[in-house]
C-alpha cells in the first residue's frame, strides 16, 4: 500500500516537472506590457544611456519540434528552444524553454504564460532591447 502511495507521489511530482509541451504546441498570443530600449543617440562620454519606452506589440508563437516561430506585423523569425533548466539555488525545475535567435533571446513560463524577450547586440547600442509580457492560448 505505502509502495503504490509512493509511486503515486513520484508520478505526480515527474508530471509537475516535465515542461508542458503540450502548451507550446497550441499556437498563442502573446502582447507586450512594457518595452524599452537604449537611446540610439549616443551620449556624451561618461554619461548613462537613457531607456526609451517602445510602443507594445502584439505577436503570435507557433511551436513545431525544437523550433518556435515568432509571427509579427507580417514577418517571421525562427528560434531554437530549450528546456530551461533552473539555477544551482533553486531547488525545483520550471516549467519554462528558453528560445535563441540570433540576438534575440525569449524566455516563456509555461506556468504563468509570461515571457521576456531581450535583444543584445554588442556592436549596435540602437539594437539593445528588452520587453516582457502575457500570452494565452488560442
Amino acid at each position: 500500500m505505502i509502495a503504490h502511495r509512493v509511486a503515486l507521489a513520484g508520478a505526480v511530482l515527474m508530471l509537475s516537472i516535465v515542461p508542458a509541451a503540450s502548451q507550446l504546441r497550441r499556437p498563442m498570443t502573446c502582447t507586450e506590457d512594457v518595452s524599452v530600449r537604449l537611446d540610439p543617440v549616443p551620449a556624451p562620454e561618461g554619461a548613462k544611456p537613457q531607456p526609451q519606452p517602445q510602443r507594445a506589440r502584439t505577436f503570435s508563437l507557433v511551436s513545431s519540434g525544437g523550433l518556435l516561430t515568432v509571427i509579427s506585423a507580417g514577418r517571421s523569425d525562427y528560434y531554437e528552444c530549450q528546456v530551461a533548466s533552473p539555477r544551482l539555488n533553486e531547488r525545483t525545475p520550471r516549467n519554462a524553454i528558453k528560445c535563441q535567435n540570433g540576438v534575440y533571446f525569449l524566455l516563456i513560463d509555461l506556468n504563468k504564460l509570461n515571457f521576456v524577450e531581450a535583444q543584445l547586440n554588442p556592436e549596435d547600442r540602437s539594437e539593445i532591447k528588452m520587453s516582457y509580457g502575457s500570452c494565452r492560448t488560442l
